[in-house]
């Protein structure tokens, strides 16, 4: 069996958790409160991750593909399985759309987005093939520059001049209330509730002591630059700006002027945006082919081709930017598709491992009959 580093486990959490998220502004219908919804998605997430946790800690083991067919039986378990593999290759279908996009938006305008898909997707066939410990090593290398890459932004953001935190002001304009609904019930799945997908490669950890620490000190981590990434938006282009710009980490980006020498990294951030789309369709193009090898209880490396294909195909049902953004939205959110896989399954299937506990428990308590009979004479 393939394994993994606590450390390596912790570049890839911090990777993918940062993955696309900054090219947008998370919980912008908040307006100005905007940074106070993702504060708040951030806790939540929190007690999402605890609950994962909790359902690794209970089967150190096992994946989440695997716990499912082992607590809900042969039949439900494959048949939800299926359903999160679905749900897994979707995920990473919106990160190669994401990818093909915003390469036609910054870069290559005129060049086919089918090529520029084909691109990604080869990679993460590759990367898969090569297996799970090759992949989550690349993660060690990459992490640090991605960190420091984003701080560098950050600090010449400052120098430049641009950042003005009086846009960020007045505060609950409109109250709590809007700001804590939008946080529960949106921000949070998108990107804190994902963790779920840990549940298929927490268990190739090589030393479990420390698993949970490790996945703490790297969701924080990650969380805090998507936090700063979003309060510099506000700070710099204003509520309004940052509500209908496509791209707007970018178009902060864009105004950074350090003495006429030191300008447009646009280039810059377009490559952290590659890194992150990279590493998120990846994982979720290999939790996909993990669980399809799971479920017919083969070598998921010859699953990787024709999951790819769905992928790759499916890739295309979204027909510009604006239709890939209200899609997701729509099926995430409005279907309650993110609440039902990332918050509902858990918790169910966490409840019937605490049943199924207490049962065998008690049965155990119970003396023999036999037993009980000799002890009586």
């Amino acid at each position: 069996m393939e394994r993994i580093s606590k450390y390596q486990l912790g570049t890839m959490i911090i990777l993918f958790e940062i993955g696309s998220t900054p090219l947008f502004e998370l919980g912008i219908k908040a307006q100005r409160d905007a940074w106070i919804a993702v504060l708040l998605s951030i806790l939540f997430g929190l007690v999402l991750l605890l609950l994962f946790l909790a359902l690794q800690k209970r089967d150190p083991e096992l994946n989440l593909i695997q716990m499912m067919i082992k607590y809900w039986g042969p039949v439900i378990g494959r048949v939800t399985a299926f359903l999160y593999i679905v749900f897994f290759a979707y995920e990473s279908m919106r990160n190669v759309r994401d990818f093909g996009d915003l390469t036609l938006m910054t870069f290559l305008s005129r060049s086919p987005i089918s090529m520029i898909m084909g691109i990604l997707i080869f990679l993460s066939m590759y990367a898969i093939y090569k297996g799970i410990e090759t992949f989550f090593r690349v993660s060690e290398f990459m992490v640090l520059g991605v960190i420091s890459f984003y701080l560098a932004l950050c600090i010449m953001a400052f120098i430049s001049g641009i950042v003005d935190f009086k846009q960020l002001l007045p505060m609950l304009e409109y109250g709590v209330l809007p700001v804590v609904t939008l946080a529960a019930s949106d921000t949070v799945f998108f990107p804190f509730g994902q963790m779920v997908l840990f549940l298929m490669f927490w268990s190739y950890v090589k030393k479990k002591e420390g698993l949970a620490g490790a996945s703490f000190g790297a969701y924080l981590v990650s969380s805090t630059v998507i936090l700063i990434s979003n309060i510099m938006n506000l700070a710099v282009l204003g509520v309004h700006y940052t509500s209908i710009s496509m791209i707007p980490l970018l178009q902060n980006v864009q105004l950074i002027q350090i003495a006429r020498v030191f300008e447009r990294f646009d280039a810059l951030v377009i490559l952290l945006f590659y890194v992150g789309i990279f590493i998120k369709a990846t994982l979720w193009y290999l939790a996909a082919v993990m669980g399809l090898g799971e479920i017919f209880n083969t070598d998921y490396r010859k699953m990787i081709l024709p999951v790819g294909i769905v992928i790759y195909s499916s890739s295309f049902l979204e027909p510009d930017w604006t239709y890939h953004l209200w899609l997701g939205h729509f099926v995430g959110v409005t279907s309650m598709v993110n609440p039902i896989f990332l918050v509902f399954l858990p918790l169910l299937l966490f409840l019937v491992m605490l049943m199924r506990r207490k049962l065998m428990k008690a049965s155990a308590d119970q003396p023999e009959p036999g037993l009980e009979q000799s002890s009586d004479v």
